[in-house]
């Protein structure tokens, strides 16, 4: 027998080695691809539990939380049934299971099935894995909270009672720690007051406060806002190092559109800081949302001066230069109050359409609108302000389509997840309750 008649012979036994070989070879790469899978699932079980023992060790003493339950809801907020191809229900999902192992500390243990894909072929269809982890209670990261509340007219009767009392339970989460945090009160209507500076020991003087609140007057929220970020409000960080910042937030509530801004005006040679403020005698108008014609014609509007006793209104608004009576290039409302310039005609907000900087005499329909206009554009510009200084805004909104802009509440906030709104106010204690609850989660990560 030849080498080529050899060779043919045993051609057959190399492909049976080859095949056996290459098998090995596949069963190798498919555990290694496995393997993989199965360390990313250990790993972000891993981040679950240590993130969930930490958060009931910050809140083990905490007598407004369950530390058990609010660790498991931890757990499987960051890994649900079916992540990473785990189960989705049945069994080998997800369970964390938590418990104080000591008056201080907390364990939480969890276990899922990594579901296999290339092991199939060997009989492997799942493997169980489990992450433990334990956290001790520890000083958190400090915190400043500016709540800024409603009080306009439209929060008359059971909304202002109902208010009151979420905004009491927000500020009873974090009685334990006021002598750590900050936390501050501003109140809006027509005028915009600081309630409570910015300050610890902070929790039976703003309980106080709010229970002292009434409803009446417009909506300024952009002053409101401003205020959150100034004097009494939060401070700017702006320029410190980041091992020297502290957390800040703003809650925001509100039950329905602004109506008011609040900038400089000349009249007759004076100048006043006021508040330029939408009346209506319709409800959706009110708003700074009418609907027909009728409701245009009904509004009008008044100059507030926060410098003088509430409620005490300026200067009128005949528009025009400004000036005295006798040196006015115009001639109207002449033996009247004379006519007032608003000087925020010459900004970016430019004046009222149609008519010139210095135009006397706009209807009151017009420079209404411009009102709700201006003071839309303004609380969103003060809101921004806040966000780009690092600061995160929850807003929670009250009412219906016809009370509150979602949209506009949302651009506000600092994001869907900053955001609640409801139609029903009796649902108030348990929406800022859930706001204190993340801000209190968000400190520990």
């Amino acid at each position: 027998m030849n080498t080529k008649t050899k060779f043919r012979d045993q051609r057959g036994a190399f492909i049976v080695i080859f095949a056996l070989i290459l098998l090995v070879l596949l069963g190798f790469a498919a555990l290694g691809i496995e393997a993989g899978r199965w360390y990313l699932v250990r790993a972000e079980l891993s981040k679950s539990v240590d993130a969930a023992a930490l958060v009931a060790a910050k809140n083990i003493s905490d007598p407004h939380y369950d530390s058990k339950k609010l660790a498991e809801e931890f757990g499987y907020e960051n890994f649900h049934g079916g992540y990473l191809g785990s189960p989705a229900s049945g069994a080998g999902t997800v369970v964390f299971t938590a418990s104080a192992i000591d008056s201080d500390t907390f364990q939480v243990t969890g276990n899922v099935d990594a579901t296999a894909i290339l092991a199939k072929v060997f009989g492997i269809s799942r493997v169980p894995v489990v992450a433990i982890a334990a956290a001790q209670e520890a000083a958190k990261k400090k915190t400043e909270i500016m709540m800024v509340l409603d009080r306009t007219g439209s929060m008359q009767g059971r909304k202002i009672a109902d208010l009151q009392k979420a905004a009491k339970s927000f500020v009873d989460n974090f009685e334990k720690t006021q002598d750590q945090d900050k936390m501050g009160l501003i109140s809006f209507s027509t005028d915009v007051r600081v309630d409570f500076p910015l300050d610890k020991d902070f929790v039976s003087t703003i309980k106080g406060k709010i229970a002292d609140m009434y409803a009446s007057g417009g909506t300024n929220m952009e002053d409101a806002i401003d205020q959150a970020g100034g004097n009494g409000g939060l401070r700017d960080q702006s320029g410190l190092p980041a091992s020297s910042k502290v957390q800040q937030y703003v809650v925001f509530f509100s039950d329905g559109m602004p109506t008011a801004f609040r900038y400089t005006f000349l009249n007759q040679g004076t100048t006043y800081d006021s508040v330029a403020t939408n009346v209506a005698y319709a409800y959706t108008a009110a708003n700074c949302r009418p609907q027909n014609a009728w409701e245009k014609s009904g509004m009008d509007v008044y100059f507030y001066r926060p410098d003088v006793p509430a409620y005490s209104y300026g200067p009128n608004t005949h528009t025009g230069d400004g000036l005295p009576l006798g040196q006015s290039k115009s001639t109207c409302y002449v033996g009247q109050a004379g006519t007032t310039r608003w000087d925020i005609f010459s900004t970016s907000y430019g004046p009222v359409p149609g008519f010139a900087v210095d135009a006397c005499g706009i209807d009151n329909v017009n420079l209404a609108l411009y009102t709700c206009a201006t003071a839309r554009q303004m609380t969103l510009d003060k809101a921004q302000v806040l966000k780009d200084r690092g600061i995160k805004i929850y807003v929670v909104g009250l009412g219906t389509a016809l009370d509150i802009d979602v949209d506009f509440l949302k651009r506000i906030s600092s994001g869907d997840k900053y955001l609640f709104t409801t139609d029903n106010s009796s649902e108030l204690t348990g929406i800022f309750n859930k706001i204190a609850k993340q801000i209190k989660l968000r400190l520990v990560q």
